[in-house]
């Protein structure tokens, strides 16, 4: 994970400012472009793989939309991303996100941080995967920290993912008992 560190130089002078010159309505993903039309800047750079450094646009993203809604006086910003749900057969996994920010050191807890939508900060994260190995993409939760001076930390969680059961999913009710309906047969 030392990797996602050389980085935070440039986590910290964009988050610094943030707050104030972030409008969440000009945050718009570059539309893609279709592998013909790559620049040769893009053609020279090797995809992205185990070991190598993430790219710094991903941090950008990921930074600018927690920028959108900091207070002038942030001191920490972080957010929670957790598996919600797994499709074996497809390899597909969703995710959800959490996100916080305090303007005290010692605020553990923080009060909600009103993103530019969390939907890019769990695709620019899941981007991340690309720079891992396959047994460090398992993670199941990631917890990002940034702070005001530009340090960041991230640790992921391994834990194995447990689906939820389909009776609890579907808000089914579980069935009687056999004893309990022999009994309420019985009073009949």
């Amino acid at each position: 994970m030392k990797h996602f560190f050389q980085a935070a130089l440039l986590a910290g002078s964009i988050l610094a400012g943030a707050a104030q010159a972030q409008d969440a309505k000009k945050i718009e993903a570059a539309p893609a472009q279709p592998a013909a039309e790559a620049t040769p800047a893009q053609a020279d750079k090797p995809a992205p793989g185990p070991g190598q450094t993430p790219d710094p646009k991903i941090f950008e993203d990921i930074i600018g939309c927690l920028g959108a809604g900091l207070t002038p006086d942030w001191k920490r910003a972080w957010f929670v991303i957790r598996e919600t749900d797994r499709n074996q057969a497809e390899g597909t996994r969703q995710f959800e996100g959490d996100f916080y920010f305090a303007t005290s050191e010692k605020d553990r807890k923080g009060r909600r941080l009103q993103t530019c939508g969390p939907e890019l900060v769990i695709q620019r994260v899941s981007d991340l995967n690309d720079y891992l190995t396959r047994d460090q993409q398992r993670w199941t939760s990631a917890v990002f920290t940034f702070t005001r001076d530009g340090k960041y930390d991230v640790k992921y969680d391994y834990t194995p993912f447990k689906p939820k059961a389909a009776a609890k999913a579907s808000g089914a009710k579980p069935a009687a008992k056999p004893a309990a309906r022999k009994s309420a047969e019985a009073a009949k």
